[in-house]
């Protein structure tokens, strides 16, 4: 059947993906009610948005526009939870002509905090965040990072909360980052699903059933604390801004693994599929340049 075994769009179909979740413009496809593009098991096969490795201190990628011409150039900040809107960016990149340099490390959020003992990336990721610093000092070109982060546990001192520690963190790292960064935007973070979520969009697909509302998840249990997004909110500093697309992922009550034939996630840890990712680059788009025109 075209919906249930469907792994690639060959070509985008009205409505599709977070089209289908636009608050402007209502767009209603009832033909992609049974669509899943791609499946779960092709989504684990399927490689990130394209990005060009350049030489530097930290691992760091090229997208979006030719620098050459570009209207100006712009960083992709954080760990795999920012990597995952590179897809989207990459739309929006394309459109501003902003050159994008994609500067991420698995499980390493951007932050001064330190992640708490036992956690096996606590070393790597200490020296990452210091090589971030001398990387952006080294690239005065970069005017704005847009930054997205899932929170690990991190050190704190007696009597400080886990929260407090973290966008404590947060507001350092951000404010060790070179004057040459005129502007942050921060992406809220995305929702989470559980481990019975995606193979129950596998059962939907094999009983030719609506995996959107059939495997739909809590939207109060999927929407956790975003601390990069308390940190915005604590700073009240015009240089730090919020995107928050939550609607494009949940209703009121309920949130979607998939929308639109477009699946949303492709593992357990949350991760976006490219192809979702690229459905949200027009929104991501609108936003950006709705913050842009407080830019000075």
């Amino acid at each position: 059947m075209f919906a249930a075994v469907a792994t690639a769009a060959t070509s985008s179909p009205r409505c599709f993906g977070a089209a289908s979740r636009d608050p402007l413009h209502r767009c209603d496809n009832p033909e992609l009610r049974l669509m899943v593009v791609p499946t779960p098991s092709a989504a684990l096969l399927i490689p990130g948005a394209p990005c060009t490795p350049i030489n530097a201190v930290i691992p760091v990628c090229t997208f979006g526009a030719a620098s050459a011409g570009a209207t100006a150039s712009v960083a992709l900040l954080g760990d795999s939870h920012a990597e995952h809107w590179r897809a989207a960016l990459q739309v929006a990149a394309q459109a501003l002509d902003w050159s994008a340099y994609d500067v991420t490390h698995p499980s390493c959020p951007f932050t001064k905090a330190i992640l708490v003992q036992g956690n096996p990336q606590r070393d790597a990721c200490i020296e990452w965040n210091q090589n971030v610093l001398q990387w952006f000092d080294q690239n005065s070109q970069i005017s704005t990072v847009i930054t997205s982060d899932h929170p690990g546990l991190v050190m704190r001192a007696p009597g400080v909360s886990e929260t407090a520690a973290r966008v404590a963190g947060i507001t350092s790292a951000w404010a060790a980052l070179p004057a040459t960064v005129k502007h942050i935007i921060v992406i809220r973070d995305d929702p989470y699903i559980d481990g019975g979520t995606l193979p129950c969009v596998t059962k939907a697909i094999a009983e030719d059933e609506d995996a959107g509302l059939r495997c739909a998840f809590p939207r109060s249990v999927a929407l956790h604390v975003d601390p990069d997004v308390l940190a915005a909110e604590k700073l009240h500093s015009a240089r730090v801004q919020i995107v928050d697309l939550t609607h494009f992922f949940c209703g009121s009550r309920l949130c979607y693994p998939v929308i639109g034939g477009a699946l949303v996630y492709k593992d357990d840890f949350d991760h976006m599929t490219s192809t979702y990712s690229t459905t949200l680059g027009p929104y991501l788009l609108r936003s950006i340049r709705k913050l842009m025109t407080s830019w000075h």
